[in-house]
């Protein structure tokens, strides 16, 4: 059932880009940027250096690492579905991994001191099935620190801790792992952890269903992650870490120029593609539509802003999110566009279900989604972030 579910959306998907990339690009009305209504929002591109804190050149290390993690489905299609809520995946020693098996308090900031020397890593998350409580679950972080000394003794701590039986993993004798079987309807969990040089690679599976554990196939799992990831890590090149507080916060100045985050996070921040499409719902059909737009850096800021290679490309992104095939959302209730604007896509929102009004408009090769408090808000957001775009093409 989950190999034809997923079909059919790649088979959806492939329908959407072919109508619209196939004959005649659609002719896109003019718009003239100086009538759209900006309210008292700025039009100038941000000094992103505004932005800079702590912790902001781990960010941009982690996401470093993020960009050579593989997604789940990249060697096992079964995990074809991504995040079901928002969280962050950056891991930094202000967000260090959450490992709450092994009863440490982060509140208390225990993580570095239980596990010296974090430098900064990506966290997947992948689940069998649309619903994370009907099927499998795994989450891996590829975690670097600032010595091999301390990335095995973070690994032999962490088994030590866990709770569980130990299970071997075939080819990686140097691996630990733990099995915790289930308890009254509960579910069942595997851990594993390698130190690979000095990255501490940890892989959780959970398995809400399965009775009893398959452990050879779970074992295989844990391999395939273990091999795809170092085979990719041997391309790391490691910022040095008297360099990572200084790493730059923008690529191609692309974050100057979207429209600012109220609150600035570690989630504020520009993102190659790959590690973009590891924060989806829907990463297979996701990744399908980067692919086809050409998609190279995905911005989240208050606004989020995605560069194609051109402008019908960006065409073809925007009707990929119209069909719903890169959301598990059913598609939104239609407001009218902003004023001056016509190519605009937008929805109310529903304040009944805490959803506020967005908006979904392409400018030349970028496509942006940006939402407001209100749709009189929106528009005027919609209106700044379409001038700081309009000279970049």
């Amino acid at each position: 059932m989950m190999r034809t579910r997923h079909s059919a959306l790649a088979a959806s998907l492939m329908v959407t880009l072919v109508a619209c990339s196939g004959g005649h690009e659609p002719a896109v009305p003019t718009v003239d940027a100086t009538k759209l209504d900006v309210g008292n929002y700025s039009t100038e591109p941000l000094d992103v250096e505004s932005l800079r804190q702590p912790s902001s050149g781990a960010v941009r290390e982690a996401i470093h690492i993020g960009n050579l993690t593989p997604i789940p489905f990249e060697y096992d299609s079964r995990f074809a579905f991504g995040l079901d809520y928002p969280r962050s995946q950056i891991i930094t020693p202000d967000e260090p991994p959450y490992p709450d098996e092994f009863g440490i308090d982060l509140k208390r900031n225990q993580f570095t001191t239980e596990f010296p020397g974090l430098v900064a890593g990506w966290r997947t998350h992948a689940t069998r099935r649309l619903n994370s409580g009907t099927g499998r679950n795994i989450d891996t972080y590829t975690a670097r620190f600032d010595s091999p000394d301390n990335a095995q003794n973070a690994a032999s701590k962490m088994w030590r801790l866990a709770p569980g039986d130990a299970h071997p993993i075939d080819g990686y004798p140097q691996a630990a792992a733990k099995i915790l079987p289930p308890e009254s309807e509960g579910s069942a969990k595997i851990y594993a952890w390698l130190a690979h040089e000095d990255m501490l690679l940890i892989v959780h599976i959970t398995d809400p269903v399965s009775r009893p554990i398959d452990m050879s196939d779970n074992t295989e799992i844990i391999r395939s992650f273990y091999g795809e990831q170092i085979r990719r890590l041997q391309t790391y090149s490691r910022t040095p870490l008297i360099e990572i507080a200084q790493l730059p916060l923008d690529i191609d100045g692309l974050l100057s120029r979207t429209f600012p985050a109220e609150k600035v996070t570690s989630r504020t921040a520009a993102y190659p593609a790959h590690v973009a499409v590891s924060q989806t719902q829907m990463p297979v059909p996701t990744k399908a539509a980067f692919t086809d737009a050409g998609v190279d850096v995905v911005v989240h800021g208050g606004a989020i802003v995605y560069r194609a290679k051109d402008a019908a490309a960006a065409e073809r992104l925007s009707a990929a999110f119209a069909n719903g095939v890169l959301s598990a959302e059913q598609p939104a209730e239609e407001a009218a566009p902003p004023p001056n604007l016509p190519t605009a896509s937008c929805s109310p929102g529903d304040p009944d279900q805490s959803q506020f009004p967005v908006c979904r408009f392409t400018v030349g090769r970028y496509l942006v989604r940006i939402s407001g408090a209100n749709l009189q808000d929106t528009y005027q957001r919609v209106g700044a972030q379409y001038r700081l775009l309009a000279d970049q093409n």
